[in-house]
């Protein structure tokens, strides 16, 4: 059964909870559904980005060849009170974070 697409302030809502056991579920611009765990969250340049271990695609669970790590830019905007979730596709971004989420204690 497909779980339902979050909009993106479920998502923010979601990755900036302090007990958020529940997996992320995402489409693409196609409508290609993903759904991901939360790793962690690193707060960086006025935005957060939280870090997810990619688990289905399409409902699928997915292999090793395509297993990986997803990263969302997650901002809100209170003067609008409008939320923005995106992928991180900018290799250099990505990889900054990931620095910093790898300084972080590891914790069950």
């Amino acid at each position: 059964m497909t779980k339902k697409v979050m909009s993106d302030r479920e998502i923010y809502e979601l990755v900036t909870s302090n007990n958020n056991e529940e997996n992320i579920v995402l489409s693409d611009d196609e409508g290609k559904v993903f759904e991901m765990e939360q790793l962690g969250i690193i707060p960086l340049h006025g935005v957060i980005y939280a870090v997810l271990s990619l688990l289905k695609i399409e409902d699928k669970e997915i292999g090793d060849d395509e297993a990986g790590l997803v990263m969302l830019e997650c901002d809100y905007d209170e003067e609008s009170d409008e939320y923005y979730v995106s992928t991180v596709e900018d290799d250099e971004l990505f990889d900054s974070v990931i620095a910093e989420f790898e300084k972080l204690p590891e914790h069950e």
